[in-house]
Order: structure tokens, then sequence, then C-alpha cells
């Protein structure tokens, strides 16, 4: 992981403050998913292959064929449609999906080779579960229903403040796995940060309506939930029910949002 980008403080309203403050303590819930799957004996290179795996699902097919289907989506000849997906991938975006996939199919090669299933397992990235389509399918509701607001409510929950990469690049890197777990997580870290803050650039600058931010908090705390289920799905359910209800409901203390980072203004004392 590069070093924390230097950006000059620019004034945030309120209603961003608010917005930031009601997702941490989704945030703060992904993150205990993933605290309680690296800290738990279950945790095997089985174990792992399985969230490598589909992890690179969703790299690959979330994010690369996602996006790619998305920036082709208006065209309907045959012609228009191959040139606008020759186009999309040269996209931004898609490239770095891309680098993010490569970097867990490394990672899940060595989990695949440790667990003993590599000769029959060469080609395999996972497949989709019932929590991340129904996250997916929920993200393309909004985006439909709510246009542009959607859109930024995708960008804004988008890594869930990159949780997973915090808690992977924490591992301690004592045995070749967990080394290439690390660096997978690193690699990804500082994009899936700037994807997030794609979801709140303009709002600082381009003020809302008061209905919209109500909306936009609307949107991203169902997204938030959603990704909870998502992610304890992911990793093997690490987390029973009642745990994850309480989690849903606003259980976990607060991540802090690094304002100095995200090169805005934090909330006044009291404000």
């Amino acid at each position: 992981m590069s070093g924390p980008a230097t950006r000059s403080a620019r004034p945030a309203p309120p209603e961003l403050h608010a917005l930031i403050e009601a997702n941490a303590r989704l945030w703060a819930a992904e993150a205990e998913v993933f605290a309680a799957y690296f800290g738990s004996p279950r945790r095997t290179p089985e174990a792992d292959e399985a969230w490598l795996a589909r992890q690179c699902w969703k790299e690959l097919v979330d994010g690369v064929v996602g996006r790619i289907g998305r920036l082709t989506a208006s065209e309907s000849s045959f012609e228009r449609t191959t040139a606008a997906a020759l186009a999309a991938l040269a996209d931004e975006v898609v490239r770095v999906e891309l680098r993010h996939y490569v970097a867990f199919r490394i990672a899940l090669r060595l989990a695949q080779r440790e667990a003993g299933t590599l000769a029959r397992a060469t080609a395999r990235i996972g497949s989709d579960w019932p929590e991340n389509a129904e996250l997916q399918s929920m993200r393309a509701r909004q985006r439909r229903e709510h246009g542009e607001l959607g859109e930024r409510a995708s960008a804004f929950t988008e890594g869930g403040y990159c949780t997973l990469y915090r808690a992977g690049m924490a591992l301690k890197r004592e045995t070749d796995l967990d080394d290439a777990i690390a660096t997978a997580c690193a690699q990804v870290f500082d994009d899936e940060w700037e994807h997030m803050l794609e979801g709140i650039a303009g709002l600082a600058e381009a003020p809302l309506a008061a209905r919209d931010w109500a909306r936009l908090e609307e949107l991203t705390l169902a997204q938030g939930r959603a990704r909870l289920h998502m992610r304890n799905a992911q990793f093997g359910f690490p987390l029973d029910a009642a745990r994850l209800r309480a989690l849903a409901a606003g259980a976990a203390e607060p991540l802090e949002f690094d304002y100095a980072r995200a090169g805005l203004s934090p909330p006044r004392d009291g404000g």
C-alpha cells in the first residue's frame, strides 16, 4: 500500500458528515466479519480458497464484466456493441478491476496449492452466491429507480470503507498464503479508497436538496446491510444470525472516518 494521498481539506456540508456517520457502524460491522474469520481456528487453506474464489468472481464478473456491460448497454447493433466493448477495455475502472482480479487470483492459486485442490481447480474462480446476487440486484435496482443518486450510493459503499483490505494487510505474513493475501489486499486498498471517494466527490461542492440527502442515506444503508450479509456468507458465516441482526441494527462502535486522507474538513466538535 502506498502512503495516504495528500489533499487540501475542502469544506464538507453537515449532511455529508451525517451520511458518513450513518454508515460508519455498518463499516465496523463488516470489519467484524473479517476479524472473526481471520481470528478463527476454523480458518484453513480450504476456507481461504472458498472466500478467495468468490472474491475473484466479484472482481472479474461484478467488476470487469459488469462495468463493460454498463458501458455497452445503450448500443443495439452487433457492430456498435462490439466497438463499445473494445473501447471499454481501455476504461480505467475496467483496468483497475482487472488488476484486482489478478492480485486475488494469485492468492487463490496458492490457497488451492496448500489445500491440495490445484490440479483439479486450475480454472476455478468461484461462482456467485445468493447474498452477493441480492446486493448486485439491489444496486442495479437503485440505479434504475434513482438515477444519479443510485450511482452515488453504489460508489459510496464500494469496498465497505476498505475493511477487507485493511484486515488482509494486517495479517502477520507468517505463511506464504498469508503473505499472498496481504499483498493482494495492499494492491487493492488505495484503488478501493479512491472508488469510495468517487461517491463522495461532488457532494461537498454540489448541494443536494434535503430529500435527496435523506434518500442517499436510505440507499447507502440498505446497501451496507446487504454488504454485511454478503461478506458473512463469503467468509463461511463466521458471525451467527443473532449477531448479524444486532450489527445490522447498529450495534457496532462506528469506525472513525479519515477526513484528512479524504481531503475533507471534519465535523466541528459537538456539530
